[in-house]
């Protein structure tokens, strides 16, 4: 992005804008890690009052995860609240206690030198492990390192879930936990050096409503709590201190960004139906059963992914059979006379199961994850299945096997569900023996694949998000390979191109499930692709819908042969952007 002439550079911090929308407010700066301790020797005299100052601080962090986790249980619910169990726990470690006591007493020395030392010596040993479990874990033991130093020094510790006044939130990281936690009042933005637009925190902040930027480089260092900020959220960009000029204008934008929410209201009832009469499905992503019921009275559309992850994530035991079908049926119930797309089980990646001891993979992105984990666990499958299948004897329920990447882990997930059919009608448990079933086409094998697939199944959910990742060799949640995020990039174009005329040979319906879906500037392209069906986080329903009703179905298949002549990713990208702008300018109105 070129600089604003009328800012200093160092006045501009510049990322990726991950969650629409424009702000301005005042900087709190989190997460900055406390500094080295000192080494201070102690007189033998201080070390009592030392060790009870150090115990003092234990109770206060405590304390405060304690009260956190109550205040987050009340807005999100107890699976949300549990992430800070593993924190509370450390700071309860009674081995680590009596450790860092003993050598404060032994070597005289200040209780947060002492711990700081235990702790780094605990993530040395885990760091070498390439695992992102261990990794998440490592997290745990340096956030809660942080506190209590803190603590011990008598520095406040920011509480996201409870601020007094509105402020744009600034951080090294934010994990999905801390976006879930915040308070949705006063946090009106927020901007992180680290993360990736697919980043599970971005996913996050979009199906908040919060604007948001990520991988924005240094910005730590350029802001400080107090300072005036403008974070915009569609080009990823922070502006700090801005001259009475550019506060201007970007009051103005912000001025008009309510009229087009306003425009966008009185359009949601309308059909998404382009001008030339043809019909697209829109759906919503979520994973609760409570999302469910905002998602239809708002929107009046069905549930296209449904991650069933988190009944399984952040828990010491499997789910039951049990559990499993009451929030199934919760949501089939709830979405009536919708839809629902149950995913089965998708772990592995960057999600674990702490519960389970599962080898560590030198990488776990192309290891045992999603379908692959399923069939090498077939009683966690099975009771998956059971459950999902009862619930649809209470609702409009499918169902989708992820990362399918051959023809013969399609057949074996099959029969699987074949074996769970047969049980359920053996016990007479009532199900709907002809409920549709899906995969995810999110593997190039897959999507080059497609046309054997399809012989197999009732419909495609091209995954966006990891087909991008897999098809050019990029983590999706590593800030230095963003950049070949390309969802325009002539090979996935070739790719979803080929999903959707297998699928329309073998009489199959098809949808984008993924950010891609979600973007104004993929929708005609995607459109013009033969895609029948449209799937994202429910804050994209409003502006994709109003899009589609401004786009010809003809001038939208005219782009795709268009853009499947080019060569570079730049040169989609621009098509893109022509078409979008000429049907509907004010989408990139700036």
């Amino acid at each position: 992005m070129k600089n604003d002439p009328q800012q200093p550079d160092s006045a501009r911090c510049s990322g990726i804008g991950v969650s629409a929308g424009i702000v301005i407010g005042t900087a709190l700066v989190v997460g900055r890690q406390a500094g080295p301790a000192p080494d201070v020797a102690l007189a033998p005299e201080e070390v009592d009052a030392e060790i009870a100052r150090f115990n003092d601080a234990i109770r206060m962090s405590y304390e405060q995860l304690e009260d956190l986790k109550r205040r987050v249980e009340d807005i999100l619910g107890p699976r949300d609240a549990a992430i800070f169990d593993a924190h509370m726990m450390l700071v309860a470690d009674q081995m680590l206690l009596d450790e860092v006591t003993e050598r404060v007493r032994s070597e005289c020395k200040t209780s947060e030198f002492v711990f700081q030392e235990v702790l780094d010596r605990y993530t040395s040993a885990l760091e070498g492990l390439d695992d992102s479990y261990i990794r998440d874990r490592l997290a745990d033991i340096r956030d809660v390192a942080n506190r209590v130093i803190k603590n011990l020094r008598g520095e406040e510790t920011a509480d996201l879930a409870s601020l007094s006044k509105p402020c744009i939130v600034v951080a090294p990281d934010l994990s999905p936990s801390d976006t879930a936690g915040m308070d949705r009042v006063n946090v009106i933005g927020f901007a992180t050096e680290l993360g990736s637009r697919t980043s599970h925190t971005a996913i996050m902040a979009c199906s908040l409503g919060i604007p948001a930027a990520v991988g924005v480089a240094r910005v730590t260092e350029s802001v400080s709590t107090g300072d005036l900020l403008i974070l915009d959220g569609y080009k990823g960009l922070v502006i700090v201190d801005p001259d009475e000029e550019t506060l201007t204008r970007y009051k103005q934008r912000i001025h008009d960004q309510g009229q087009w929410f306003k425009n966008l209201a009185r359009e949601l009832a309308l059909p998404a139906e382009t001008i030339d009469g043809f019909r697209v499905r829109l759906a919503a992503n979520v994973e609760r059963p409570d999302e469910v019921d905002f998602v239809k009275k708002n929107h009046g559309v069905g549930i296209g992914l449904f991650r069933t992850e988190y009944l399984f994530v952040n828990e010491t035991s499997l789910p039951t059979e049990e559990q499993q079908f009451a929030a199934y049926r919760k949501t089939a119930e709830a979405i009536l006379p919708r839809a629902v797309i149950f995913r089965t089980l998708d772990i592995g990646g960057d999600k674990f199961l702490s519960h389970l001891e599962l080898p560590i993979e030198m990488n776990p992105f192309l290891g045992i994850r999603a379908i692959r984990f399923c069939l090498a666990q077939p009683a966690i499958f099975m009771s998956q299945l059971r459950a999902i299948l009862r619930a649809s004897a209470h609702g409009k329920v499918r169902i989708m096997f992820p990362m399918i990447a051959t023809l013969d882990e399609l057949i074996e997930a099959l029969s699987y569900l074949e074996r769970a059919k047969d049980e359920l009608s053996a016990e007479g448990v009532p199900f709907n023996p002809h409920l549709d079933v899906g995969i995810m086409v999110e593997v190039p094998g897959a999507a080059l694949t497609a046309d054997q697939l399809a012989k197999h199944v009732d419909f495609f959910s091209i995954g966006t998000n990891d087909l991008v990742q897999y098809t050019l060799a990029a983590d999706r949640s590593n800030p230095d390979t963003s950049y070949l995020y390309q969802p325009c990039h002539p090979s996935i174009i070739s790719l979803i191109h080929n999903v959707a005329q297998a699928a329309s040979a073998n009489n199959i319906w098809v949808s984008v499930c993924g950010e891609m879906a979600a973007d104004p500037l993929m929708v005609p392209l995607i459109l013009g692709l033969g895609i029948h069906e449209l799937s994202m986080s429910p804050v994209g329903l409003a502006v994709v819908k109003r899009l589609i009703r401004r786009i010809r179905m003809h001038e939208a298949e005219a782009l795709v042969q268009e853009a499947l002549t080019c060569g570079k990713t730049a040169e989609v990208v621009e098509l893109c952007r022509q078409f979008v702008v000429r049907v509907d300018p004010e989408i990139y109105a700036d």
